[in-house]
């Protein structure tokens, strides 16, 4: 099988680098998606347990041009659904279309659905859409229609910890990119000293631990007759063999009592609220006995919470807090256009990423590398 995992805009290597550390290097990114040839259902059993920046596991059932409605229907009826979905699945059509002449969405659903229906009924007869989901995409691009099947369900960033809501949070898929583009390792101190509901530095402890982003929820391809147990216990087993215990040294300070609270609410859901403080301070107070260090920050910012004043403030601040930490490296993601101008420096490197839909720079201070022992 062909697999695609859709990954959001910016962290497309990310993805691609991760897929590479889990043996699978014969991949390529096209459309804001990464494509990972000749797999199984244990492929899709460990993708889904492992990725922890890709959004969710497709399985690309066809590709075929759809410049009208008949062509559409055909490449749709062209696949052999009951290899897939049972007599009682419930199928569920979700569409996308760019650039394309199909573009009506509730049409582009009726006739994928009719033609999905139409093949299952030659097989099965009466349907009864009783039992088990299979939500099918349909991706209309440039006039190429691919037919993906969704073996995620709720999407990869629900990690299952984050169960309280709070303002303006970062997604777990896009925490864990930014601590992946960063010089972070386990042996150096981490802090976020924005950290509200303690994504970051939760992100950040489960990488250090090798703790399977996917090992606390439950996947869309278990429920399916096709697949079986095995997959998923496979991936289960690994998960739970490649764990690890080490000391971490891991901070998270926010001046907002209630999101220090709920960070280590989630921390300690996630399992790793042992190896993180969070403390109550402001980020101007903060104080370290580490010479050398990494803070990754997802500061608040005008379009999300406070001001736009209150966003340079910050960056003013936290150039002065650099200064200061002069062996630290400091990131922050933030759509502020004059960030570099009022943090006081330009930055080592600047890559953009969406965040919550804002097109932000995620900005990199970089400081010396430490000494090798």
């Amino acid at each position: 099988m062909k697999l695609l995992i859709p990954a959001a805009t910016g962290i497309e290597a990310v993805v691609k680098r991760q897929l590479n550390t889990l043996g699978y290097s014969d991949t390529r990114a096209i459309n804001g998606r990464v494509i990972v040839p000749y797999c199984s259902w244990h492929d899709v059993a460990r993708l889904n347990m492992f990725l922890r920046s890709g959004e969710r596991v497709l399985i690309q059932l066809a590709e075929f041009p759809a410049n009208d409605f008949d062509e559409l229907y055909d490449g749709v009826a062209s696949v052999n659904w009951s290899d897939f979905v049972s007599r009682d699945g419930r199928v569920i059509v979700v569409t996308k279309a760019v650039n394309s002449n199909l573009f009506a969405h509730h049409s582009i659903q009726s006739v994928g659905k009719k033609a999905i229906v139409s093949v299952l009924q030659q097989k099965y007869g009466t349907l009864l859409e009783s039992g088990e989901d299979y939500k099918v995409e349909l991706d209309i691009t440039n006039d190429l229609c691919s037919v993906n099947l969704d073996t995620t369900g709720v999407g990869l960033h629900k990690r299952g910890y984050r169960s309280i809501a709070y303002d303006a949070p970062l997604k777990e898929t896009t925490a864990a990119a930014l601590i992946d583009l960063s010089v972070w390792n386990p042996d150096k101190a981490f802090t976020d000293l924005f950290c509200g509901s303690g994504t970051l530095p939760i992100e950040a402890a489960l990488k250090a631990l090798k703790i399977a982003p996917g090992l606390n929820r439950k996947f869309a391809y278990q429920d399916w007759a096709c697949v079986g147990e095995k997959a998923y216990e496979l991936a289960l087993q690994e998960a739970n063999d490649i764990r690890v215990e080490r000391p971490l040294n891991i901070v998270g300070g926010d001046v907002n009592p209630r999101a220090i609270e709920i960070a280590n609410f989630h921390a300690k859901q996630a399992g790793v609220d042992k190896h993180i403080k969070f403390n109550l301070r402001s980020a101007q107070e903060f104080v370290t006995s580490s010479s050398y260090g990494v803070n990754i920050s997802n500061p608040p910012y005008g379009e999300r919470l406070g001001d736009l004043e209150q966003a340079r403030e910050i960056a003013r601040d936290m150039g002065k807090l650099y200064r200061t930490l002069d062996k630290w490296n400091f990131y922050f993601l933030s759509p502020v256009e004059t960030f570099e101008r009022d943090f006081g420096r330009h930055a080592d490197k600047k890559r953009y990423i969406y965040n919550a839909g804002i097109r932000c720079s995620y900005y990199s201070f970089n400081g010396p590398k430490p000494p090798k022992i």
